[in-house]
């Protein structure tokens, strides 16, 4: 190194969940969808079907973040039930947390954490080697 220069430090990288940090509160897909794939990219390199599963899931979020300020804004309990005066669970409450189990699950498969097929060459690459002389 020339005399003068200081090393540069070390780069850190991203792994894991901290890959995918997020601002819960972001209710534009687009950004969510960026992020994603920003963050997916960090450890992997996404298919077709990954960033497929990253449009569904994008959406998703957003509208989970769109129903936690309609919540906070109507209040956790809401009128409603069989009889007057009656007060239920907001159902902003049960639609975003299934919104986001939906895009968890969706997300997951992309990691090649869910269900389903494995992700990746390898998978397909030992199909096609076992198939291949079986014409």
């Amino acid at each position: 190194m020339p005399p003068g220069r200081e090393p540069h430090p070390p780069r850190t990288e991203i792994r894991g969940d901290d890959a995918l940090r997020i601002d819960p509160k972001l209710k534009d897909a687009d950004k969510i969808r960026a992020a994603l794939v920003d963050g997916f990219e960090v450890e992997l390199e996404l298919e077709p079907a990954d960033l497929a599963a990253i449009d569904i899931a994008a959406p998703m979020l957003a509208r989970a973040a769109s129903l936690d300020d309609l919540v906070r804004r109507e209040g956790q309990m809401v009128p409603g039930g069989n009889r007057a005066g009656m007060f239920v669970l907001h159902p902003g409450i049960t639609e975003a947390r299934q919104l986001r189990q939906a895009a968890g699950a969706l997300l997951a498969k992309v990691r090649g954490e869910g269900d389903g097929p494995e992700r990746g060459h390898n998978s397909r690459s030992a199909a096609g080697a076992r198939w291949a002389g079986r014409r």
